[in-house]
């Protein structure tokens, strides 16, 4: 990614703790069990011990060998299933589709049944389990231990460790980009708890928030710690509470434009016309001209890849910003209609 296409971030957040962990877990209502090899705790979902890569069915929790990856020996449990959304072959204990982004359902929210695969209902008490796609934010930038994202909703860029785009609010995992909805603090994907207590008055803050809307202490964005009006580093995790420009490192403002320094313009602005331009929608309102909604590039109207840095193109609503499939009517966020 060249500079001049990047925004300013912010350092990295402090690793979850061992009790941040459990909580994760816990409120995830995970299966947890010890590896047979190396003694590791693995969720029996993921079928892999992270110590030492011992496979584990994840039905019966019986070891599996790299042969038997088609299926349980022990229980006969298919290991791979087609995602009802795009055919994908997904592992069995699949959160998330990385082909269409579905999102499969873990735990029945009527009975708790754990539920394997994508059915149609619940095994156990017949409940309907209706399967939402959920967009995560794109990647726009990464230099370790720095991760720009991309809101897919009003194309601000910022610092994954934010939790949240700064200039819309849109909540994200921190740890896997997946969009985080209304009062939702687990994240569905990969269970980050993403939700920390008030250090003032103990009211629960999603990630990303830098004042309690209880009692308006300003916090930190990253580790959540009480920071004063006037601090520049958070006292805990020792955060920049302020952006810096990737060129030339000079301290920003949000609302600057530019960099004071070097000049470097973050704006996003049409290739053909010149016209400020929100890059989600794929297209200048003023001249019509398409354009990359990853690096800005004029395109042409039936590219299936930008022919500048080879993303991948999608449709997104222009309403909201949310990526949608060709074959849709309407959009699957907010119900704007398709013309065809």
């Amino acid at each position: 990614m060249d500079d001049d296409a990047a925004g300013g971030g912010l350092s990295a957040p402090a690793d979850l703790t061992c009790e941040e962990h459990q909580e994760t877990r816990q409120a995830m209502g995970e299966d947890l069990i010890r590896c047979m090899a190396c003694g590791a705790e693995l969720v029996l979902d993921d079928g892999i011990c992270p110590g030492c890569g011992q496979l584990y069915c994840p039905g019966c929790g019986q070891p599996l060998t790299e042969e038997e990856s088609d299926e349980c020996p022990s229980c006969g449990l298919a290991l791979t299933f087609a995602c009802p959304g795009c055919g994908f072959p997904v592992t069995v204990g699949a959160r998330l589709c990385p082909e269409c982004n579905v999102l499969f359902i873990r735990r029945c929210p009527s009975c708790g049944a754990r539920i394997l695969k994508a059915p149609a209902n619940c095994p156990e008490c017949g409940q309907i389990l209706e399967l939402e796609r959920r967009p995560s934010a794109t990647i726009f930038a990464a230099q370790p231990p720095i991760v720009l994202l991309r809101c897919p909703n009003c194309a601000c860029k910022f610092g994954s460790e934010l939790g949240a785009c700064p200039k819309c609010g849109q909540r994200v995992c921190p740890a896997c980009f997946l969009l985080l909805y209304g009062e939702e603090i687990v994240c569905p994907n990969c269970g980050l708890h993403a939700a920390r207590p008030c250090p003032s008055c103990g009211t629960e803050v999603s990630m990303g928030l830098g004042r309690c809307p209880a009692c308006d202490q300003a916090l930190c964005p990253a580790c959540g710690a009480a920071v004063g009006e006037d601090d520049v580093r958070c006292p805990k995790c020792e955060t920049e509470l302020q952006l810096f420009c990737p060129r030339c490192q000079a301290k920003l403002e949000p609302y600057m434009e530019r960099c004071p320094e070097c000049d470097l313009d973050f704006r996003e602005n049409c290739p053909k016309c010149g016209v400020q331009i929100n890059l989600t929608t794929g297209r200048c309102p003023n001249c019509g001209q398409a354009v990359c909604p990853e690096c800005g590039k004029a395109i042409g109207e039936d590219a299936s890849s930008c022919p500048h840095c080879g993303a991948e193109l999608a449709l997104y609503c222009p309403a909201c910003g949310a990526e949608v499939s060709a074959e849709a009517t309407a959009c699957p966020r907010c119900g704007e209609p398709f013309e065809k």
